[in-house]
């Protein structure tokens, strides 16, 4: 009887330590989603703060900016691309705060340097801009009887301007399997093209894809790949085009070869990168070489880089 008790008491026991164990596990995961949750609302919390305080300190700097310039409007209007110089004709009306009788302003870019022409409060003028333009920045000069002052013309933009004017080849690679024996590199891949979308430069845009290889210098094969590439239905996109490539020529250890992707634009542009390069020497491969994007104009004279 008394073991029968005992037996009963430690179930009891059992069934209540258990429970307060459940309880406390139940506790326990209460509390870390409550921290979970006050975490997560301190981090948004923060991150709307630190939106708000840059958002305050760009106004209080466009507001500064505002202040300390010299003009009260600037507005820029750009033309074509220029096929002889590679310029775009950027018009600049400018508005001063404070106009005299004897005000002349120019603005220059680049070594070039023009006078603008005063109508009224605004003061026009155009001056070609290199399309191919990275670092070079528009500056303004004001001329009075007090003297001159000059301003950098942020709000124009003229650094990048190929960007949406010209396509470019992002990323092109033709890696696969390449052998080397008996007098002969025979080479099976995949070649993978990346690049702009023709939304982004709506006026220029691709025509012709061609595959050339260079045995040391000099073209041993030339492969048109325009309707394959032209015709794949996400090449308007930019998305990656996936395009089957063999090729043999014969070869003796130390030969360079070297394979380039060539993409000529609607504006005649010739767009040119090297996809694939092969030396082998002493049984052992040639380090990379540079697989940037070079651009030639029409008469073969390379304008970029």
């Amino acid at each position: 009887m008394n073991e029968t008790k005992k037996n009963t008491g430690l179930k009891i026991i059992v069934a209540i330590l258990t429970f307060a164990l459940v309880a406390c596990f139940i506790w326990v995961n209460t509390l870390n989603n409550e921290i979970n949750r006050l975490s997560n609302a301190m981090y948004s919390q923060h991150q709307t703060l630190m939106n708000q305080v840059e958002s305050i300190y760009n106004n209080v700097e466009n507001m500064l900016q505002e202040e300390a310039s010299l003009l009260s409007g600037v507005e820029a209007e750009y033309g074509e691309i220029n096929l002889e110089d590679h310029t775009i004709d950027v018009t600049v009306k400018l508005v001063p705060k404070l106009i005299s009788e004897d005000m002349k302003i120019s603005v220059s870019i680049n070594g070039r340097n023009v006078d603008l022409t005063k109508t009224g409060s605004v003061f026009t003028g155009t001056i070609p801009v290199d399309i191919y333009n990275k670092d070079e920045l528009m500056f303004m000069s004001i001329e009075t009887e007090a003297g001159i002052q000059t301003q950098y013309l942020s709000e124009i933009q003229v650094v990048h301007l190929w960007d949406t004017r010209i396509p470019s080849l992002y990323y092109c690679d033709l890696s696969g399997t390449g052998t080397f024996g008996e007098g002969k590199y025979s080479l099976t891949g995949e070649l993978d093209i990346n690049c702009s979308p023709v939304e982004q430069t709506p006026n220029v845009s691709f025509e012709k894809f061609v595959l050339v290889a260079e045995l040391n210098g000099k073209e041993i094969n030339r492969e048109d790949i325009s309707q394959d590439v032209l015709n794949y239905q996400n090449y308007p996109h930019g998305v990656y085009f996936r395009h089957d490539y063999q090729m043999e020529c014969e070869a003796v250890e130390g030969d360079d070869l070297s394979i380039y992707l060539e993409a000529t634009d609607s504006l005649g542009y010739l767009h040119r990168m090297l996809v694939h390069h092969w030396k082998e020497q002493n049984g052992a491969m040639a380090e990379a070489v540079d697989a940037s994007e070079y651009i030639y104009d029409p008469n073969g004279v390379q304008i970029f880089p």
